[in-house]
């Protein structure tokens, strides 16, 4: 309600005309439209204008439309403009980041796309900052960082921030990392952290085990040295159990029985096991024993039976 009013008491009737006019609030989305004439019956001082304000749910700054005087009857016009500030009531939108996942390919890069989100348009612009954090997956090796501001138009609900993913052919964890929203404008932040999941689609390392020959001394032992190999480096710890068994070479006569485990460390793809051949003098032919895996942790056999040889001196 505007107050058009005259400065002291008049003895004749005093008439004005006024009309409405846009400022940052335009009609008729903020406000109805009014013209008309106000009429002073001699001795009246004050009349009021009402114009219509329209109500909203939109988060927007303070608005102001004009009411102007014009065309007096009876009297002068001293200040022709009355301003209408419309005040907003309305909260804060709210900003969230979703969490993603994403397959790591074989080769070259992905892209991991987070939505920042409004919960419902703003009337204003909202910007709000984000920056990449390492989780069990880190940058470079994993995803490339990133870091800058999202900027969303009034009116706008959403905006995508992408992380590059790089692609691998090392079998690995699933990882993660985050993206972590910060100093918003015109807006809060309800759920600041976004997950990035990368799902390793690498196939796990195949095991194999050699064969060994040796030749029997006479006395003492003799090294037989197998090889365990994983046919690719693995970003996991690998493990596998192994132990000997008898074949035509029996264990304490020809050869010291061995069982354990062999541990790959990340990146390592091979490991050695040593069974003692014993010596001896007799007259005793070739002779053959095993080594088996079996177990395996992080890892596929391909190959369990490594095939010992004896070959007696005799024989030689």
């Amino acid at each position: 309600n505007f107050t058009v009013s005259l400065a002291a008491p008049s003895g004749r009737q005093v008439t004005v005309d006024y009309s409405t006019a846009n400022g940052t609030a335009t009609a008729p989305a903020d406000y109805q439209t009014g013209t008309g004439t106000v009429s002073f019956p001699a001795g009246q001082t004050a009349q009021q204008v009402s114009i219509e304000v329209s109500g909203a749910l939109l988060d927007e700054i303070d608005e102001t439309f004009l009411v102007n005087l014009t065309n007096a009857s009876n009297a002068l016009i001293t200040d022709a403009e009355g301003i209408g500030t419309i005040s907003d009531n309305d909260p804060l939108a709210e900003l969230a980041v979703d969490d993603v996942t994403v397959t790591e390919g074989d080769a070259g890069t992905g892209n991991a796309n987070f939505t920042v989100s409004l919960n419902a348009p703003s009337g204003r612009p909202v910007s709000v900052d984000y920056v990449t954090l390492n989780g069990t997956a880190t940058a470079p090796a994993d995803y490339t960082a990133a870091a800058g501001t999202v900027n969303l138009a009034a009116g706008q609900t959403s905006q995508q921030v992408s992380v590059t993913v790089n692609a691998d052919l090392l079998d690995e964890d699933d990882e993660t990392f985050t993206v972590n929203l910060s100093n918003a404008v015109d807006a809060t932040i309800t759920d600041a952290e976004g997950l990035g999941s990368i799902t390793d689609n690498d196939p796990l390392p195949a095991l194999s085990v050699s064969d060994v020959t040796v030749t029997e001394g006479n006395s003492g032992t003799t090294n037989a040295t197998f090889t365990v190999t994983l046919g690719a480096a693995s970003a996991r710890t690998v493990t596998v159990d192994f132990w000997t068994a008898d074949a035509s070479a029996t264990s304490l006569a020809d050869y010291a029985a061995a069982t354990g485990q062999l541990t790959f460390a990340p990146g390592q793809t091979t490991r050695t096991v040593t069974v003692l051949v014993n010596g001896d003098t007799a007259n005793e032919g070739t002779e053959t024993y095993f080594l088996d895996l079996s177990n395996p942790g992080n890892a596929t056999i391909v190959d369990n039976r490594g095939v010992g040889t004896i070959i007696d001196e005799a024989y030689r």
